[in-house]
């Protein structure tokens, strides 16, 4: 009964994200993906989740920033 037939879709812990990249980066994306038969949506969350880390600085610089201000 509460099963969840939609996947990742019905969860509510997960949400969309989309942008526009370059067609041929988009190709390359989705042809390495399916050559490697990994999930696209795992690809992306590794990726963003990587980016992030990296730019986490900048947050945290923001938030040091603020609170010599306060």
């Amino acid at each position: 009964m509460g099963e969840n037939l939609r996947g990742k879709r019905g969860d509510p812990n997960y949400r969309l994200i989309s942008g526009y990249v370059p067609k041929d980066l988009a190709l390359l994306f989705k042809t390495i993906c399916a050559a490697t038969e990994t999930d696209q949506s795992k690809a992306l969350e590794e990726m963003i989740s990587k980016w992030a880390r990296e730019k986490q600085s900048v947050l945290d610089g923001m938030k040091q920033e603020k609170e010599k201000t306060a």
